[in-house]
């Protein structure tokens, strides 16, 4: 069994993702905010995780996470997949693809649009499982 973290502001969006990953055998911890990041990494050893971008305290949270996370010799071997809905929201003015991924800019493994249908979000998680 793997243990996804999933890293996002919105509780309904752990709720539903937490059901489908709980229902295929996942088990599943959250976090709410990016405070203590590291640390609750740590204590936790996810497999994977589901990191959101844009948390309320600021806009690009889940890509300094993202990079934090890089950075750390004892979990930059956890894939990160972005979770976001940043293509969606056309007034930002900008979207991402898996072409934006970069060592230095964007460390992650992939893209996940929210919202995620079951089917998608199980793939992906076992595409990027696949690689590691």
């Amino acid at each position: 069994m793997s243990k996804v973290m999933i890293i996002d502001d919105d509780q309904d969006i752990i709720d539903s993702i937490s059901m489908i990953l709980e229902a295929n055998n996942y088990t599943v911890v959250a976090k709410i905010d990016t405070d203590n990041l590291i640390s609750a990494i740590e204590s936790e050893s996810p497999d994977i995780i589901l990191l959101d971008i844009v948390f309320p305290e600021d806009a690009q949270a889940g890509f300094k996470a993202a990079r934090k996370i890089a950075l750390q010799e004892n979990l930059k071997h956890i894939p990160v997949l972005i979770l976001s809905a940043v293509n969606q929201l056309n007034n930002l003015g900008f979207s991402f693809t898996e072409n934006d991924i970069s060592h230095d800019f964007m460390p992650v493994s992939g893209f996940i649009e929210k919202p995620v249908e079951p089917d998608v979000l199980l793939d992906k998680i076992k595409s990027v499982k696949k690689n590691i």
